[in-house]
């Protein structure tokens, strides 16, 4: 099931443990009731959406249309880091915790030169 926006906001302001809309507003320079607004899902402006995009460091794209990642505009998201967070973001976290655990013990395997690949 696809998120809608006012989802994601939520979800981005979780992640960066925004707790007080006063406080974003401020840094925007919006109204504080422009951050209810968003907060029900109610249209952003671009300009508006960039400004959010940067104060929570999140992708504008995935903010906005959901494509992506939380963090897709980080210059360290080279395309194996999308595709192993894309796997690794459908599986229960515990799950996910034993698949990074085996993927780094068969790193140290291939860097010591013990197995083929």
């Amino acid at each position: 099931m696809m998120q809608g926006w006012e989802e994601r906001f939520a979800q981005a302001l979780e992640a960066r443990a925004v707790h007080k809309s006063y406080a974003l507003a401020v840094e925007l320079g919006v109204d504080e009731s422009a951050i209810s607004r968003w907060r029900r899902g109610r249209s952003i402006s671009l300009d508006n959406a960039v400004n959010l995009s940067r104060a929570l460091d999140v992708s504008l794209d995935w903010l906005l249309t959901g494509r992506g990642h939380i963090d897709g505009h980080r210059d360290d998201d080279t395309p194996v880091s999308r595709g192993i967070r894309e796997l690794l973001s459908e599986l229960p976290e515990h799950v996910a915790l034993e698949a990074i655990a085996a993927l780094l013990g068969l790193v140290r395997l291939i860097q010591a030169g013990k197995t083929r690949y």
